[in-house]
């Protein structure tokens, strides 16, 4: 992932996995659903914008929930 990505609107449904940043090297990604979404959760400073999205992942490979911030998310598959 590049510095200068650009904000990504994720809805309830998309297929998604975590940013390689994140992932623990003993690891592969995991793939998920986004089960709920808090629109402009975060406050930032940051490229990405004002605000930030909390995304609720539900992760396959765990079958647990995991709250986190759209910036450490990308879209597999969009939902339609």
């Amino acid at each position: 992932m590049s510095d200068n990505r650009e904000r990504v609107e994720f809805n309830i449904g998309d297929i998604v996995s975590e940013v390689e940043y994140i992932i623990p090297p003993d690891r592969e990604p995991w793939v998920g659903i986004v089960v709920y979404k808090e629109k402009d959760c975060f406050e930032l400073f940051s490229y990405l914008g004002q605000y930030e999205d909390l995304l609720g992942i539900y992760w396959f490979q765990t079958g647990n929930i995991e709250d986190l911030p759209a910036s450490v998310i990308e879209i597999l598959q969009k939902a339609t």
